[in-house]
């Protein structure tokens, strides 16, 4: 029952955050959001970075500027030539200026204008991205990625059991996003929205392939492909249960990652298990979009 609570806890919160992101998008509104978690280091968890809660509270606002400056993506000449001479190496330098506005103005245009602006650039250099603050995500992600890829590389493995390297990998990828858990539930509703589905299963299906490419597993066989989507849904249920984590290191995440891996050894992994896994993370998505459907009906 108190697992259940939790789930339940964990998708109204992303349903929250869907419906506010929805809103934002349309409007200029500013809204409160969930107290940023304080930064610190757990010394048993090998030197890994994690949060705890703070008393301060986030703002947010809208993504996209307001109707009278949309049109004005940069209000100096020199801003321009800047883009213009070295854009993509530009905007990797915006975007990583940007993750260090994440807690004050979340997952939005604010943040992007406030990296730019630490780089001597215009507020409205956010122009550069197009697709608005999902670009700010998928950044994120990417930089986590490459950093998890590389981390991984430098394990020993040697004597560890499949359940401890997949355990090990996961914990690893989740801790990286434990410093902007008090924003997570935006990003996450971010991604939800159908027209970033499709990245957001992209970098489902690449944190699985690589955790299960680091535990041995590099076959690429119906069996390979049907363990990736049943990693999937157990990473996907620990992400939404580390939303409404407030154990020290998220140690409680933790267990329920290793109390998952465990069952899903004991079951077998099999195509229909996969299947069954999915559709169940698929119900209770659709659960949280009709809750949220139920509270904005007239």
């Amino acid at each position: 029952m108190a697992l259940r609570s939790r789930a339940n806890h964990a998708l109204k919160n992303l349903s929250v955050s869907l419906t506010a992101s929805r809103t934002l998008m349309r409007t200029h509104v500013p809204f409160a959001a969930s107290p940023v978690r304080s930064i610190t280091t757990n010394p048993a968890q090998s030197g890994m970075t994690f949060i705890r809660h703070a008393t301060t509270t986030t703002k947010f606002h809208g993504f996209l500027p307001n109707a009278a400056s949309s049109h004005r993506h940069l209000s100096t000449e020199a801003d321009s030539a800047a883009l213009e001479e070295s854009p993509p190496e530009l905007r990797v330098q915006v975007l990583d200026a940007a993750l260090n506005h994440v807690h004050q103005w979340g997952w939005t245009a604010q943040a992007i204008a406030a990296g730019a602006k630490d780089l001597g650039l215009s507020a409205y250099s956010h122009g550069l991205f197009p697709r608005g603050p999902i670009e700010l995500v998928e950044h994120f992600q990417q930089t986590c990625e490459k950093e998890w890829v590389q981390e991984l590389a430098k394990i020993d493995t040697s004597g560890q059991t499949t359940h401890e390297k997949l355990s090990a990998a996961l914990r690893l990828r989740l801790s990286k996003q434990g410093a902007f858990m008090s924003t997570w539930p935006q990003a996450l509703a971010l991604q939800a929205l159908p027209h970033h589905a499709p990245g957001a299963m992209a970098t489902l299906a690449k944190i699985c392939d690589v955790a299960w490419t680091h535990a041995g597993d590099r076959k690429r066989d119906l069996v390979a492909y049907s363990k990736r989507v049943a990693l999937g849904g157990i990473y996907t249920g620990s992400e939404l249960y580390m939303l409404t984590d407030y154990s020290e290191g998220f140690t409680d995440t933790f267990d329920f990652l290793d109390r998952q891996l465990k069952e899903a050894q004991k079951l077998g992994t099999t195509a229909e298990m996969a299947v069954q896994q999915a559709e169940q993370l698929m119900a209770a998505g659709l659960s949280a979009m009709q809750g949220h459907k139920d509270a904005n009906r007239p």
